[in-house]
């Protein structure tokens, strides 16, 4: 070969180490370039917690070029979970050689029983202990990446009830010193069965009225399995007070002023299920939703999650309508899981047929009320209960007496020191021996009558009253 073919055999070489060499640098830089991509969206993910630490430290060893990355990590990596994950701290275990000895103390039977302490008594409100501003307070899975407004207002919530030592559905749904609907003392399987009721759901009831959004489709899943539950156990314990006092009785006992509080009148579903469509309440909304559209509805779910029997505003307001549009009436769905027992509902087809004069919402739809009164289980259950009660036979429900393992930190006692109920009987009391319900067309009549005409009577005599007075100023004298 010729010094001038060697000459440009070596200069195109050269030319093909330089490309490569440039290649290599182009791919050098774009990989650079994607490191310092991906560790910026990561680092949005996983620095979520101010406390976590380290995080530099990753990113020169992520990202190092000269090969120094492993000395890079010079110290330890935390990655803390975003705050309202965390749980709040208790304390350190205090070692016994720094504790001085003290006696034990036995605790005193009744209070083993779920009932209230000494010190409970004394207080009616729980002691006020403050809150570190970067203790964990949200009890379930919000969902990742809502705005901080919107988290900030939650644990606004959780911190408000934290700082007097409660739960969030301790204020929302509280027990003691609440108004029954009936005489805890008359009643107290009723009694037992509605605190059992009460406590172990309304946790449920507080998560499925806020309706927070959740992380995954699993959490959402197991939300509606509790709500699932609390409906069932609501069932269980109107079937129980119908069979206790029959259908209307119960009904006039729940609406008499001041009895209505402790009954759960949420739960309703949420507001894209085809249930929805026929409510004449407000189905459930999501709270981020209101948030993003209507800021005023947001605002004053906020502010009603921590006051006491507020969150379930727009919920069901009768219990009939409750049953009615849960389908409760129904005697073909499994009972207690979507309806009412079958004693239950034929006390309600009892009252039905028994041409009482009622409030016009106490009867449901009539086909509804219809397929109930014919139903081939239901009927023949309805007569023999009717003779039952007639021959002074009919036997009261009963349930499981209480047992001290029932009774949870964030339950109220079931009854004080004293032995006495924590929740006061009926704000209004009603007379189970009196079958009139609703006053008839013509004490209706009478009663308008009598109204309009204590208002004409009191109106005549305000504008005699004037004119004495105008007679008066008449004959006032200027001097």
């Amino acid at each position: 070969m010729s010094d001038r073919n060697s000459k440009l055999l070596a200069r195109f070489q050269k030319c093909l180490d330089d490309e490569a060499k440039d290649d290599a640098r182009d791919q050098e830089q774009e990989a650079g370039i994607s490191k310092t991509v991906f560790w910026s969206e990561m680092r949005d993910i996983i620095a979520v917690n101010a406390l976590s630490s380290g995080l530099d430290n990753v990113t020169k060893a992520l990202i190092d070029a000269t090969g120094r990355a492993a000395q890079a990590l010079s110290g330890p990596v935390t990655i803390l979970p975003h705050p309202s994950m965390q749980s709040a701290s208790t304390g350190a275990t205090p070692h016994p050689s720094f504790t001085s000895p003290s006696k034990k103390r036995s605790v005193p039977a009744k209070q083993a029983k779920g009932s209230a302490s000494k010190k409970q008594k004394a207080s009616a409100s729980p002691k006020s202990s403050p809150v570190a501003p970067g203790t964990a307070l949200i009890t379930f899975p919000l969902a990742l990446g809502l705005p901080k407004e919107f988290v900030r207002d939650l644990e606004g919530i959780f911190r408000h009830v934290a700082a007097v030592n409660l739960k969030a559905w301790q204020r929302a749904y509280p027990w003691v010193n609440q108004h029954l609907f009936y005489d805890p003392v008359e009643d107290p399987d009723v009694y037992l069965g509605h605190w059992r009721f009460w406590h172990n759901c309304r946790a449920a009831f507080f998560e499925w009225a806020l309706h927070a959004p959740l992380r995954t489709d699993s959490d959402k899943i197991q939300r509606r399995k509790r709500k699932g539950h609390a409906v069932h156990q609501r069932l269980v314990f109107i079937s129980l007070c119908i069979e206790t006092w029959g259908y209307y009785y119960f009904l006039r006992r729940i609406e008499a002023p001041g009895n209505g509080t402790l009954m759960w009148w949420g739960g309703q579903t949420g507001n894209t299920t085809k249930e929805a469509k026929g409510y004449s309440c407000t189905p459930i909304q999501n709270l981020f939703k209101l948030f993003q559209k209507d800021k005023a509805a947001y605002q004053q779910k906020i502010q009603d999650a921590i006051k006491p029997f507020k969150i379930d505003q727009g919920g069901y307001t009768t219990i009939t309508e409750m049953l009615e549009q849960t389908e409760a009436f129904n005697p073909a769905l499994v009972e207690y899981e979507k309806r009412l027992s079958d004693q239950a509902l034929a006390r309600v087809a009892m009252d039905l047929t028994a041409g009482h004069f009622v409030p016009e919402h106490w009867v449901p739809s009539e086909d509804v009320w219809k397929t109930l009164c014919n139903h081939d289980r239901i009927k023949p259950l309805q007569i023999k209960l009717t003779v039952q009660m007639r021959d002074g036979e009919y036997e009261l429900p009963t349930v499981p007496p209480f047992n001290s393992k029932e009774f949870k930190p964030d339950f109220s006692p079931l009854m004080d020191d004293d032995g006495k109920p924590t929740a006061l009987s009926w704000a209004t009391a009603v007379d189970d021996s009196n079958t009139k319900y609703h006053p008839d067309l013509d004490e209706e009549a009478e009663a308008e009558l009598a109204d309009e005409e204590a208002k004409a009577e009191a109106a005549q005599q305000e504008d005699e009253e004037e004119e004495e007075e105008s007679e008066g100023a008449d004959e006032v004298t200027i001097l």
